[in-house]
């Protein structure tokens, strides 16, 4: 039997994202994406062909994805209220409490430095089901008041795993069609999550404060329905397998060569060794990345911006009980706080396109120093409160800003470890400035949160000045 060739032309196309998301409106089939060039991956299954996703499983993919950020943000925005309750439940101080945000750090570190090499290797079928499994082990520990070295060490559990899911989900919904207000809207379901918790929190604080560790097992539910979600509407699917593959990971199509004459072509010629056919191993991503200024630049902002925002939402309510004279109702700033973050991340996307993502950044992050100087000098309770939720909305539509720059300023081929390194250094920041706010405030007292924070956005100013406006070129 004679072998089926294929024209160089027919091989090269692959559906790109907006394609596979057009033929869903129209109707129309699109072509599998060709597992020939995902060698990578160790399971055969992940290197099959695939169908394009029909339009109400694509819908149901959304929904996941935005799931996922929901319960990030649920898991940021508990702490606050429940961080008084912990602190009595095991008799510590602000610095022996503020360990499980050490312990978190440690997670997310470990997700930002395995998260490439499992991605390149098991795809986001997998590694984000994994993430999310590590996750409800984490809330598996927590739920039952255990001792607090075990306490503790749920953390990196919980880090590990909401540190995965965050880098996947942020590098897929980058691939897709609109990606710019999707992200801004995937980020808001996350603010929704941070001010739903705080609400559910309180009223545990209120009805259980001597075990008010009882509010983990919601979240361990809450995390059992994602994970169950991620395992069956992507069904193992990598990334490719959702949005097509990138651009320069399409085969390069053989080159036809003439005759001296100028004749006929003659028999195509492969493509030069050095011409780029395949995936950059993870290993050297990793390098490449790492000698590109602008990621620094964007990993330091990064940390910082969501230190800030986690450590506001976990410390505001000990400030205002300490300071302010507030009683366990104060968790509900936490929930004000996070509120004005989704609404930040909604209603100043036309702000943002009108004044550009550069400079719209600088100007939020003035606006939120003088509120914080408000929260700082005023001392009202309902003050300091209305002032927490606006500083909330200018804070909100950093995070997503930050990702769209990614995909301006870094090479192509890059992009994904980007996101999944950046997004896991954030998840650091989440982790290390709420610790820092702790001890700081065990000798100085909570109130240093105000200059402390103030401090860190004038730095985080410097930074997203030194972002280049161009894309810059990878380093061999």
């Amino acid at each position: 039997m004679a072998e089926k060739t294929e024209s160089p032309a027919a091989a090269a196309h692959q559906p790109n994202a907006l394609e596979r998301l057009t033929s869903l409106v129209t109707g129309e089939a699109t072509p599998p994406v060709a597992g020939e060039y995902h060698t990578h991956y160790v399971l055969a299954r992940l290197r099959e062909d695939k169908p394009a996703p029909g339009r109400f499983h694509m819908w149901g993919m959304l929904f996941t994805l935005f799931l996922v950020m929901f319960l990030a943000g649920w898991n940021d925005g508990t702490q606050g209220p429940l961080l008084p309750s912990l602190q009595e439940y095991y008799h510590i101080n602000y610095l022996v409490i503020s360990i499980i945000w050490v312990f978190n750090m440690l997670g997310f570190l470990l997700a930002g430095i395995t998260n490439v090499f499992l991605t390149d290797r098991l795809g986001f079928g997998i590694v984000a089901p994994l993430g999310s499994m590590c996750q409800v082990l984490g809330y598996i520990f927590m739920c039952w008041g255990p001792p607090y070295p075990l306490f503790c060490f749920a953390f990196v559990c919980n880090g590990y795993g909401l540190g995965l899911q965050d880098a996947q989900v942020n590098n897929l919904v980058s691939r897709l069609p609109n990606a710019s207000n999707l992200l801004f809207l995937m980020h808001a379901v996350y603010g929704l999550g941070a001010t739903a918790s705080p609400l559910v929190a309180t009223q545990f604080v209120k009805h259980f404060r001597s075990k008010v560790y009882y509010y983990y097992f919601v979240s361990l539910g809450l995390g059992l329905a994602t994970a169950l979600m991620l395992l069956g509407v992507f069904q193992l699917r990598t990334e490719d397998q959702v949005a097509g593959r990138r651009v320069e990971d399409q085969p390069v199509p053989a080159v036809e060569t003439k005759s001296e004459d100028g004749g006929e072509a003659g028999p195509a010629e492969p493509a030069s060794p050095t011409t780029k056919t395949g995936p950059t191993s993870s290993g050297s991503k990793m390098k490449q990345i790492m000698k590109i200024g602008a990621t620094h630049y964007m990993a330091l902002f990064i940390l910082l911006y969501v230190g800030v925002e986690v450590g506001i939402g976990g410390w505001a309510t000990s400030f205002l009980i300490a300071e302010r004279g507030g009683g366990d109702s104060s968790g509900y700033v936490s929930a004000g706080y996070f509120g004005g973050l989704t609404l930040g991340r909604v209603v100043l996307i036309p702000v943002t396109n009108l004044i550009g993502k550069r400079l719209s950044t600088h100007v939020y992050t003035v606006i939120c120093i003088a509120l914080m100087v408000v929260v700082w000098t005023v001392k009202s309770l309902i003050g300091n409160a209305v002032a927490y939720a606006f500083v909330g909305l200018f804070l909100g539509p950093m995070y997503p800003i930050v990702m769209i720059v990614i995909l301006d300023v870094m090479p192509f081929e890059l992009q994904a470890g980007t996101i999944g390194w950046i997004a896991s250094l954030g998840q650091v920041g989440s982790a290390f400035m709420p610790f820092v706010t702790g001890a700081i405030s065990q000798h100085y007292g909570v109130w240093i949160m105000q200059p402390l924070m103030i401090a860190i956005m004038a730095v985080w100013m410097i930074c997203w000045a030194l972002v280049p406006r161009k894309r810059v070129e990878s380093k061999p």
